[in-house]
């Protein structure tokens, strides 16, 4: 997958909303040239990791606390090629987050002209990392993302 190396990382006055910027490396293209689909999902992952560990709700804090992340499903939509260099801005916001399952909205954009590259969703569900059953949030945590 992607090496993951930010430009820059921005979390929002908004805590549930967080950016990065990277710039596309020869191996995440593919054989057109341009980054492969794959590499968008790895990125919308690498963005709601960094957004946990800016609020302090990494994998070790959130195994802490007995309950963590894992996706249920990625809705992708492919709109523009992002291409070898060029810097992208990677944006995450939490639309969604009490009961069971948090839902993230993904945007990755073209940093210099702001040009959509893709967009969708992301379904997580809150799991205990030792059974790996569905268990609620504590509101400790919540309260980390601005819920």
């Amino acid at each position: 997958m992607s090496r993951f190396d930010p430009v820059f990382s921005r979390l929002s006055s908004d805590l549930r909303e967080y950016t990065l910027r990277l710039t596309v490396q020869s191996a995440e293209l593919d054989e057109l040239g341009h980054v492969n689909n794959v590499v968008y999902v790895d990125w919308i992952e690498q963005v709601a990791r960094a957004h946990a560990e800016a609020v302090g709700a990494g994998f070790v804090q959130m195994s802490q606390m007995g309950v963590v992340a894992v996706v249920r499903k990625h809705s992708v939509h492919y709109h523009r090629p992002a291409l070898l260099g060029d810097d992208v801005e990677l944006h995450t916001r939490i639309a969604e987050g009490l009961g069971l399952r948090a839902v993230r909205v993904n945007r990755i954009t073209h940093a210099q002209s702001g040009e959509l590259l893709a967009d969708g969703s992301t379904e997580w569900v809150w799991v205990n990392p030792q059974t790996g059953r569905p268990k609620r949030p504590p509101q400790e945590l919540l309260e980390k993302f601005g819920f």
